[in-house]
């Protein structure tokens, strides 16, 4: 018995951390979530989970460096969202014009607090964090009393789509890649003034990549040049880049809120049970409530009362003189009369 519950509460704590995914951009779609929005792109079922291979491995595998487009560091190149990868097909799924407004969407389903960024590199090939650097968008409606107002944006309704509105640099390109990042902020660390905090030190980070393209007549801006970037082997060479498989599973886990919602409910409803029968088996707990829903006639019901009663039977009316005879002689006599 303590094994079963052990493993429906094993089953219900994996369908809550299941449920419990994190975030994706949406709009424009990024290279890993295309294919939901009717591009033919392959698909990645685990485009919310871009963190750069996790906190541990970002940060102390890595020394916090990531992919421009969240993959862990250490994979082998080219990754697989960026240009030549699995997911880094090359696809723009958005045109915009020239010093535009780009509507940002972002789809948090796991909030961790800290802010967003939004980066452009007209260099889609070979993308790199310093070219993305250079370009940083602005937000079109600052929040108040934040820090940093310009350029990021800091979600603070829980889990939610959050929309915002980024101005586009006044200059083409044929091709550029926008960049997320989603730097979190519900680690505890050391904040620059020497004190503790949650969302100093290091935290959670989490990116995606878009094709877009800017061109349009509204504006007379030159193309956009790719700024200073380094090539794969010099970045090989400086980062001790370690080869690993990038490939996904043929056939990864789909994700699916209801499904995992339908688990959490009704491994809550088995273990429930379980320790109810448990509760009711050690302290009798049936027997008193049979005995509380038995009718007071059957409780102090005999086996007498089964007895099936019958109705009385008059005496023999006998004439005067004459004596009354048991019924076996009577009997008797009738038997001898018969030839």
């Amino acid at each position: 018995m303590g094994t079963s519950v052990f493993c429906v509460l094993t089953v219900f704590l994996w369908a809550v951390d299941y449920v419990n995914s994190h975030g994706r951009l949406i709009e424009p779609p990024s290279r890993a979530s295309a294919w939901r929005y009717g591009f033919d792109t392959p698909h990645n079922y685990n485009d919310h989970e871009l963190y750069c291979g996790g906190f541990t491995r970002q940060w102390v595998k890595n020394d916090g460096k990531c992919g421009i487009c969240g993959d862990p560091w250490d994979t082998k190149k080219p990754r697989a969202h960026e240009f030549g990868g699995v997911y880094g097909q090359g696809v723009i799924v958005r045109k915009y014009a020239v010093g535009g407004i780009a509507n940002i969407r972002v789809e948090l389903t796991a909030n961790h607090n800290g802010y967003f960024e939004f980066r452009l590199c007209p260099d889609y090939k070979t993308a790199t964090q310093n070219c993305l650097d250079q370009n940083i968008l602005k937000l079109m409606k600052p929040q108040e009393g934040v820090d940093h107002r310009n350029y990021r944006y800091f979600p603070k309704e829980g889990n939610r789509i959050y929309e915002m509105k980024y101005r586009l640099p006044k200059k083409t390109c044929k091709h550029c890649v926008l960049q997320w990042k989603y730097v979190a902020g519900n680690n505890w660390g050391n904040c620059p003034n020497g004190t503790g905090s949650v969302g100093c030190g290091p935290q959670e980070e989490f990116r995606a990549c878009s094709d877009i393209r800017i061109d349009g007549s509204a504006s007379d801006g030159p193309e956009m040049i790719p700024t200073q970037t380094t090539s794969h082997e010099d970045e090989d060479e400086y980062n001790e880049i370690i080869p690993t498989n990038t490939i996904p599973d043929k056939e990864p886990n789909v994700y699916n809120p209801i499904f995992a919602l339908t688990i959490s409910i009704a491994s809550f409803l088995v273990a429930f049970l379980i320790l109810f029968l448990l509760f009711c088996h050690y302290y009798q707990v049936g027997d008193h409530i049979w005995n509380k829903l038995k009718p007071e006639t059957s409780r102090g019901e005999t086996r007498m009362g089964n007895i099936r009663s019958y109705p009385p039977i008059a005496p023999l009316r006998l004439k005067k003189g004459l004596s009354f005879q048991p019924t076996s002689n009577i009997c008797d006599k009738s038997q001898n009369n018969i030839p």
